[in-house]
């Protein structure tokens, strides 16, 4: 499943985007990544938990969790540049859509395919 959304345009936009991609990339290859740090994103990105929450719920410091997000995040965005696995998975949903629109029928069985 990727998270989909419309975002204003502005630095905050930019910075809610790149979490939006963050949280994408997860669930792409969530299972690629460490337990710990498979942890650290879902609560992070998916759950909305504060630095302070996640550190304080592992019994750990806050730059430890943040160290922690940053490794996984690099590891999510290698996987991305070298799979390209999200960036096929949101080309499979546009064309989709524009299925849907067109072809009813069509779209059911495309929707057959890819489900889960």
């Amino acid at each position: 499943m990727l998270y989909t959304c419309f975002l204003r345009t502005g630095s905050a936009g930019r910075g809610m985007a790149k979490e939006l991609y963050i949280a994408e990339l997860y669930e792409q290859y969530k299972d690629l990544l460490t337990p710990h740090r498979k942890t650290l994103v879902y609560e992070y990105y998916i759950l909305d938990l504060s630095l302070g929450e996640i550190a304080e719920r592992a019994g750990v410091t806050r730059q430890s969790v943040n160290d922690g997000l940053q490794k996984a995040k690099e590891q999510l965005i290698g996987l991305e540049n070298a799979l390209h696995l999200a960036k096929k998975a949101a080309a499979i949903n546009a064309f989709g859509e524009k299925l849907k629109e067109k072809d009813g029928a069509l779209y059911a069985e495309f929707s057959e395919i890819f489900k889960d």
